[in-house]
């Protein structure tokens, strides 16, 4: 992984399962730093670069990036 931000979303992203009270901030920082990949260079990090980067699904990617998921 190339960007230290993806990493740092990948790790997030993996925190958010482990505990309901703190899920929400890991979630809130993981989708903050999906969209910051995606604003600064949308060809770089289209939904199946994040999604690998992240290690979730592109599905997701698409629902953070379109407002479906906080």
């Amino acid at each position: 992984m190339s960007d230290p931000r993806a990493a740092k979303a990948r790790e997030h992203h993996r925190l958010s399962g482990l505990a309901i009270a703190e899920g929400k901030q890991h979630r809130d920082t993981r989708n903050a730093l999906v969209r910051q990949l995606r604003a600064e260079d949308p060809e770089r990090w289209n939904n199946r670069a994040l999604a690998r980067a992240v290690d979730c699904s592109p599905e997701l990617i698409s629902a953070i990036l379109t407002g479906r998921v906080e």
